[in-house]
């Protein structure tokens, strides 16, 4: 998680500001201090209460919207709850009838994919805590050349197949600014087969395109354009696929009531890149392998409205995926944390 310094709070400063948070969670209304007087049974007039919260807010754990309403919790204040008031042993996850069947078919369902295996498990996330969900594979290794072939389609147009060392098939279609002779496109093909077999995308230099270009005899801007698409289908099965589930959860929040705010998120929702950035910046750390990230801690300045809870997948040190929620500041976050727990147990379990 997140490290972050607090100044030095009571018990009785901490537990109005976990009641403030407990009630704006679920009420989405500002807190009053007469409000936690009445629904919590601290002992407190209403007067104390309220200097209390003028205390919090001055300390920057609360912000007042308007003059005359109560208080809403801030990044700060949700970090703290996050980080200390919230009780890690208690069962938050309830999951209603419908859910369970839904979890139910996912463990009777036999996924050998990891990659659909995430994306099931994404599904039920998102199911269960009725927000977004997005989810992505871990990449267990890049992979290298097994064999390919260059083959002609027409005068211009060549077709390159690659076969990768997990046995995954790929091909890219070619377009050549100069034609080929079939016996150059031959020794071409050989000759890539030679030094590219074994080769995975980082590891073909500059130096072994420039031997590829020296023994076919074929000028650089026929060999460039071949060489580029035999690299193109290494990255195809090197980049993680990206699921995103429950994107109209988002409509449910009063938060996203903004159309301005809604379409940010919802277009972020379509940049795979830029989800797997996220993602993969929240991989490292975090107690048992989940990170939250709370408004502006998110790098991603469309996410800096959003709270950003993501649980890595390992199994003996390897990376078999990563979930990640997305919803408002206002999340339920044991809630979120219980869910993503739930399912790692099930996926480990597969």
């Amino acid at each position: 998680m997140v490290a972050m310094k607090y100044e030095e709070l009571d018990a009785r400063k901490m537990s109005i500001l976990k009641a403030i948070i407990d009630d704006y969670i679920a009420s989405v209304e500002p807190v009053g201090s007469r409000t936690i007087a009445k629904k919590y049974d601290m002992g407190l007039s209403s007067a104390t209460i309220r200097n209390e919260m003028a205390d919090l807010e001055e300390m920057g754990y609360l912000s007042q919207p308007h003059t005359s309403a109560g208080r809403i919790p801030s990044d700060k204040g949700y970090r703290l709850y996050v980080d200390k008031l919230m009780d890690p042993n208690e069962p938050v996850l309830k999951p209603t009838q419908e859910d369970l069947e839904a979890i139910r078919d996912f463990m009777q369902r036999r996924i050998h994919e990891l990659n659909q295996m995430v994306r099931a498990a994404s599904e039920i996330v998102s199911r269960i805590t009725h927000y977004t969900a997005i989810g992505m594979a871990g990449s267990v290794k890049k992979h290298a050349i097994k064999a390919l072939q260059i083959l002609s389609l027409d005068i211009r147009k060549l077709l390159v197949v690659v076969v990768l060392d997990n046995d995954i098939i790929k091909n890219q279609i070619v377009k050549l600014s100069q034609p080929l002779l079939p016996e150059e496109l031959s020794r071409l093909s050989v000759i890539c087969a030679n030094l590219l077999t074994g080769n995975k995308a980082d590891e073909i230099t500059a130096e072994i395109i420039n031997d590829i270009i020296a023994l076919s005899g074929i000028d650089r801007e026929r060999v460039l354009p071949i060489v580029e698409g035999i690299l193109e289908c290494i990255k195809q099965c090197d980049s993680a696929e990206i699921y995103t589930e429950g994107t109209a959860n988002l409509l449910e929040h009063p938060e996203f009531n903004n159309l301005s705010k809604a379409k940010t998120l919802l277009e972020l929702l379509n940049k795979e890149e830029e989800l797997a950035k996220l993602l993969h910046s929240c991989e490292d750390g975090g107690a048992k392998g989940i990170v939250i990230r709370i408004g502006t801690e998110n790098e991603l300045l469309e996410v800096s409205d959003c709270s950003v809870i993501t649980a890595t997948y390992s199994v003996d040190g390897i990376n078999l995926g990563t979930i990640g929620v997305i919803g408002p500041t206002r999340m339920d976050y044991g809630k979120v944390i219980s869910a993503l727990e739930y399912v790692r147990k099930r996926l480990l379990s597969e």
